[in-house]
């Protein structure tokens, strides 16, 4: 795995189905980051110990386990995490002259990964790769890359909201220009611990993956992209269950901000959730804006995460 990029800063964004590496410039103030001309993504799934079936321990068991401080890892989260492992210790390899920026999901202690809800925890992952001591939350890294970056949505924004959908969805919150952290108990929950009355969570229903899970299961159908979806019979009863859990979480984050008599300036939805929405007539889009306290913008750009981890990496 040979390198062609020449830039001297990179960010990683480890997601739950690839790697995906993004060359960076900071311009000489140090006030903006921008794209370097070195993009490469790297698919799990590639490589042939990858289980595309693989399930994940049930949270309810991985927060026990986290508080307790006894992780106990099964031979199918080893094998799966350990294609990781070795897909991103070549990547760091090959670019071990450079700095190196990563951000990975999950709930991480100084180690590792010891939470994740949509992929295996791997709690001793910071000890496996070489030259690398810090793993950024790849939320934080998305709504860093939307304030920093040349092609960010949310640069000059002091009180905003990031809801980054993919596999899960990345949650960020923006108050008084300072990124909250969404760890703490007392701050707002994620979207994968916050349960609509009626029983499931934000991400299951808002995140692609949990949206076309829910569909498949509900019409039994083999749906593998938003866009295929977009063109089924039934896709706006899915969409409407998304809407639903939308406005949950918009509503769950405007209490939030009401406790800092702040109001919220911007709603940005990026990734592949921000991709799909962005492509769609304005009428789809319009379900997101209405009756919101703020203007909804879309980020399609798949580099955000990772250039805010090299953000991170170089300050």
């Amino acid at each position: 795995m040979e390198s062609e990029r020449s830039d001297s800063l990179i960010g990683i964004d480890c997601g739950a189905s690839k790697v995906l590496l993004q060359s960076a410039k900071i311009n000489p103030k140090r006030t903006t980051i921008s794209k370097g001309k070195y993009y490469k993504e790297y698919l799990y799934s590639s490589h042939p110990d990858w289980d595309p079936n693989y399930q994940p321990t049930p949270l309810n068991v991985q927060i026990k386990e986290n508080n307790s401080k006894s992780i106990l890892i099964g031979e199918a989260e080893k094998k799966q995490g350990n294609v990781i492992v070795e897909l991103l210790r070549n990547v760091v390899a090959s670019n071990s002259d450079c700095e190196i920026g990563i951000c990975f999901p999950g709930i991480k202690d100084t180690n590792g990964v010891t939470i994740l809800a949509n992929g295996p925890r791997i709690p001793k992952l910071l000890k496996r790769l070489n030259n690398i001591n810090t793993l950024y939350n790849d939320s934080d890294c998305c709504i860093t890359g939307e304030l920093v970056s040349n092609i960010g949505k949310m640069n000059d924004v002091q009180n905003g909201i990031y809801i980054g959908g993919g596999t899960g969805i990345a949650d960020g919150i923006l108050l008084n220009g300072k990124i909250i952290n969404l760890n703490i108990d007392e701050n707002p929950k994620k979207s994968w611990e916050l349960t609509l009355p009626h029983g499931p969570t934000v991400e299951s229903l808002l995140s692609p993956g949990g949206i076309l899970k829910n569909h498949n299961l509900k019409f039994k159908t083999n749906i593998t992209s938003l866009s295929e979806l977009s063109e089924s019979e039934y896709f706006k009863e899915t969409l409407n269950n998304v809407i639903i859990a939308f406005d949950y979480l918009i509503k769950d984050r405007l209490d939030f901000f009401h406790r800092y008599k702040q109001k919220i300036e911007k709603i940005v939805i990026g990734q592949r959730l921000g991709q799909f929405l962005n492509e769609q007539p304005k009428n789809i889009k319009n379900l997101f804006q209405k009756d919101h306290i703020a203007p909804v913008e879309f980020s399609f750009q798949r580099e955000i995460a990772a250039l805010g981890a090299a953000w991170k990496k170089s300050c």
